[in-house]
């Protein structure tokens, strides 16, 4: 058993890190929602878990706490959908090359 090829590994090292640039970008496109309340509170966010919008159903303006507690979980909701999303995506495109855990860790940056 030979020695591991320098240039090899430094190859797939760079196609790595292209591969992760590529779905840094996809993620950003990607769009998601979560709701709460039957629909009064929606979030829309991207892959990159950034909060696109934020629609309140106006009838509930009055009740504070709970549109508080509306907003919280549809937030939330919409993260943790993002959050599958892009597991998902990364997984396609990286083909067991990245690890998902990797980017997501940095998706803040």
């Amino acid at each position: 058993m030979g020695m591991p090829n320098f240039g090899d590994m430094m190859k797939q090292i760079q196609q790595a890190g292209e591969k992760m640039q590529d779905v840094q970008k996809q993620l950003e496109k990607l769009v998601t929602s979560g709701e709460a309340g039957g629909g009064m509170v929606k979030v829309t966010v991207n892959g990159k878990q950034r909060v696109l919008s934020l629609w309140i159903d106006p009838e509930i303006m009055d009740d504070a706490e709970m549109v508080q507690d509306l907003v919280l979980a549809a937030v939330n909701s919409a993260l943790e959908a993002s959050g599958r999303m892009a597991q998902e995506e990364i997984s396609k495109v990286a083909g067991g090359m990245i690890n998902p855990q990797d980017i997501l860790k940095n998706l803040g940056q």
